[in-house]
């Protein structure tokens, strides 16, 4: 984990109940500029987080929406929802 569990848990609530997407992109913007040099989380990082609380029981995914393409859902974009 890069960043704080407890902050990424609490930021995913807050995004969720807030009726949002819980995906990196929102949580990374609900997580603000808390990084140790004082800007932002990669974007990629949070994915990252977000699929490790995922594995651990602590989030799920959240039913997936509408993608334009026939591909797979980009790891950014991955919606989950508290456990």
């Amino acid at each position: 984990m890069v960043i704080d569990e407890d902050e990424l848990l609490e930021s995913v609530r807050a995004v969720y109940e807030a009726g949002k997407s819980a995906h990196a992109v929102n949580v990374r913007l609900e997580l603000g500029d808390i990084a140790d040099d004082g800007g932002y989380f990669d974007v990629m990082d949070v994915a990252d987080d977000l699929a490790e609380l995922e594995s651990l029981g602590k989030l799920s995914r959240a039913p997936a929406g509408d993608w334009d393409y026939s591909g797979p859902t980009p790891e950014t974009r991955i919606a989950y929802r508290p456990s």
